[in-house]
């Protein structure tokens, strides 16, 4: 850890408070601190962006739940060394390798029929098995395998023009959370600190011009981002005629064709990450 880093552990920040000199954080003990700047990475329930913008997290309606086999238990026929995934009307089913082969991580998704919150919990096989009954026996026979799932019940919120002031700004999911269709909540995460951290190089610590360069050129890209997950899900779970149309679309494209479909997306390099994409 770096010496002029202090970490402040089970500390429930509940108000911000700012003046034209600094910004000041309190918890719920009455403690606080005072700085000059101040950063908020506190998730998609962020404490620092209530006090900003006072929206909240958009639920979805959409449960991921994760669960880890051993190499053994996995279906022999689908001990495939790479992303395999599975899609149907409503919901869609992952499977990887980890640590080598010696274990295969699942993921599976569905569009929930009860009013959901936000967050993470136990899961129940019975739940997924409900969800899944008429898929394909192939990936079927995974989801009896494991003994413990995890429940996410998942949220973003919808982009906005701004997120902070002269003294604040927001990174990571407390800027734009995003559900999990195309894998990119930890990723736009620290596309945000390096571009932070440049835009605060190039200003000389002006935080006012570094927050206002940093956030014209991250929310655009990660407002982008939020649309396009949000349509990738879609086209996942495409049923009837949409399912049809998609599968045409998608039938004669080939890798590079994908791969060129997403430079925008992958293409992100650190040396030109101040400059408008």
């Amino acid at each position: 850890m770096h010496p002029n880093v202090e970490y402040r552990t089970s500390t429930n920040v509940v108000d911000i408070r700012q003046t034209e000199n600094d910004v000041t954080v309190f918890d719920e003990h009455g403690n606080s601190w005072t700085a000059d700047i101040l950063v908020g990475c506190d998730g998609v329930k962020s404490v620092v962006r209530q006090s900003l913008i006072g929206d909240a997290p958009r639920v979805t309606g959409h449960v991921v739940y994760r669960a880890v086999i051993d190499c053994d238990d996995m279906p022999e026929d689908l001990r495939i060394n790479a992303p395999v995934l599975w899609a149907g009307p409503h919901c869609h089913l992952v499977h990887y390798p980890l640590r080598g082969g010696k274990q295969y991580n699942l993921v599976v998704t569905f569009h929930s029929r009860q009013q959901e919150e936000w967050g993470v919990k136990d899961g129940s096989k019975e739940e997924v098995l409900s969800y899944f009954a008429g898929i394909h026996p192939r990936p079927r026979q995974m989801l009896d395998k494991p003994t413990s799932w995890r429940r996410w019940s998942t949220a973003d919120r919808e982009p906005v023009e701004k997120w902070g002031t002269d003294r604040i700004t927001l990174v990571g999911d407390a800027a734009h959370p995003v559900a999990q269709y195309m894998a990119q909540g930890a990723c736009m995460a620290l596309e945000d600190a390096v571009t932070l951290g440049k835009a605060l190089q190039q200003c000389d610590g002006d935080a006012a011009d570094a927050f206002a360069l940093y956030e014209s050129v991250r929310i655009p890209r990660t407002a982008r981002i939020v649309w396009s997950t949000r349509e990738m899900g879609r086209v996942y779970h495409a049923a009837g005629v949409e399912r049809q149309v998609r599968n045409l679309l998608w039938k004669d494209k080939s890798q590079a064709e994908f791969y060129r479909g997403m430079e925008w997306l992958y293409g992100w390099k650190e040396d030109n990450c101040l400059l408008p994409r």
